[in-house]
């Protein structure tokens, strides 16, 4: 085995694997080591399993085949996906879910459709995510993904995902097709949403980061007694990346929903439309001033986006008095 791929595991079990390193270096039909998360990949937030907790259970099942196929007994990797394809979504091992829809809302903006087998719901709480499995050269890429589909959907979930020029996964998700499958696993993260517990929720999102925002939205305007008051800031570069203003716009109708757009990047304003409310700059602490209710039981502000982003909100929160109790970040 290689240097990277022996960084790729713990000192733990590097010091219970001597052995198979040794045969590894000898019989080069052994698959390689799962892929190790992104710091990136973690969201912070205390989940249990983490993604990290994950990979080292993949490395565990990679240490019990290479045993397995040491020993002449074959790879159990081999049938995975033909195995796994009629499972529910659960949370210790990955389904192969089936593509029924692909919706291009921009150049690298796509909502991914996915049928749930016997027209099941996933069974997650609002704001929780899955993780989207890779199986490439038999080890798994893993990235997380929170669906933008009510959480009582049956049938099918969405996600939306933004297509990175020289991104791993996006380089898999670019060439997915309609009937193709992809593994999930799930749900994860610990946020827990109580009808009512709070007067004002203040969402603070940034990009594909309204993911979560959207999930909360759906599950509180569903519910008629739930009169709490939602109000979205997504801060995007240009007003032609807001891919689901038409589906945001919609929530506006709602009493208790109010949405707004800071836009850092855009000059070109004649392409608002009447009822837009944007702000052209960033989401700083000057702004925030103007929406933050006094610090208070009946009040919390939600934060998703990119970690730069996070930073930035929690420090202008933090200089606005707030603590770690008036806020969450996904």
């Amino acid at each position: 085995m290689d240097q990277v791929q022996r960084d790729k595991l713990s000192s733990a079990q590097l010091s219970l694997l001597d052995e198979e390193y040794v045969e590894y270096s000898k019989n080069q039909n052994l698959p390689p080591p799962p892929e190790k998360p992104l710091e990136s990949d973690c969201c912070g937030q205390g989940c249990i399993p983490c993604v990290f907790d994950i990979y080292e259970n993949d490395v565990a099942k990679w240490i019990k085949n290479c045993r397995r196929i040491l020993s002449g007994h074959g790879d159990v990797l081999e049938d995975f996906d033909e195995n796994q394809r009629q499972a529910t979504i659960a949370l210790a091992e990955f389904t192969s879910l089936q593509i029924s829809c692909i919706q291009k809302m921009t150049e690298n903006l796509i909502i991914y459709r996915f049928k749930v087998p016997n027209n099941k719901s996933i069974h997650m709480n609002p704001g929780q995510h899955l993780i989207l499995g890779y199986k490439a050269n038999d080890s798994i890429l893993t990235r997380q993904y929170t669906p933008i589909s009510s959480i009582d959907t049956i049938g099918y979930f969405d996600v939306f995902i933004k297509i990175y020029e020289h991104g791993k996964m996006s380089e898999k998700i670019r060439q997915w097709q309609v009937g193709d499958f992809a593994l999930w696993r799930g749900p994860f993260g610990n946020f827990q949403y109580k009808a009512n517990k709070y007067k004002k929720i203040l969402m603070l999102a940034a990009g594909t980061g309204v993911a979560p925002m959207i999930q909360i939205l759906h599950y509180v305007i569903d519910n008629e007694n739930d009169d709490t008051c939602l109000h979205l800031i997504l801060a995007v570069k240009y007003y032609d990346d807001l891919a689901l203003k038409a589906d945001l716009d919609n929530f506006k109708q709602y009493w208790n929903v109010s949405i707004e757009y800071v836009l850092s990047c855009e000059k070109d304003t004649s392409k608002f439309k009447y009822g837009d409310k944007i702000t052209l700059g960033r989401i700083d602490y000057e702004f925030l001033k103007k929406v933050l209710l006094p610090s208070s039981n009946d009040f919390q502000v939600l934060i998703c986006g990119t970690k730069s982003f996070e930073k930035d909100m929690i420090k202008h929160l933090t200089k606005s008095g707030l603590t770690a109790d008036n806020y969450y970040r996904f």
